[in-house]
């Protein structure tokens, strides 16, 4: 059995310009916690630290670069992130937002939701989440 997760992508072009993108994480059925059946799991992506934020309501972020390939679980809350070529996507509770705009011209984060977001930061080795797929 194998199945798929949809991940929010932001990447940079030659040019330094940020887009948007949907990719997939594989998944395949693994004993994964023996003795626990098996459950569906992507495949490994080495992580260097995380950070737990918190960001307030109305909280607005200067464009910028991801400053390492990092991806993040909202948890709660709304962001209203914006590329550089113009193009938004709402995070939200549930998204994974996997970002690796680390050169170009960045993207914009604001706070949309009245109260703030909390979520978790990965800080990513190799720059792939579990063998993701354009």
């Amino acid at each position: 059995m194998t199945a798929s997760r949809r991940v929010t992508r932001l990447t940079e072009d030659a040019a330094g310009e940020s887009h948007f993108d949907d990719s997939d994480v594989p998944l395949e059925l693994k004993i994964f916690a023996p003795p626990a059946p098996a459950v569906l799991v992507s495949s490994a992506t080495d992580a260097s630290g995380y950070v737990v934020m918190r960001l307030p309501a109305g909280w607005t972020g200067e464009r910028h670069p991801s400053p390492r390939s990092q991806i993040f679980f909202c948890l709660s809350g709304m962001l209203k992130v914006t590329a550089s070529d113009g193009t938004s996507r709402m995070i939200e509770p549930g998204t994974a937002w996997f970002m690796s705009d680390t050169r170009g011209k960045g993207h914009t984060t604001d706070v949309v939701s009245p109260g703030p977001v909390d979520g978790v930061i990965i800080f990513l080795n190799d720059g792939l989440v579990g063998a993701i797929q354009p």
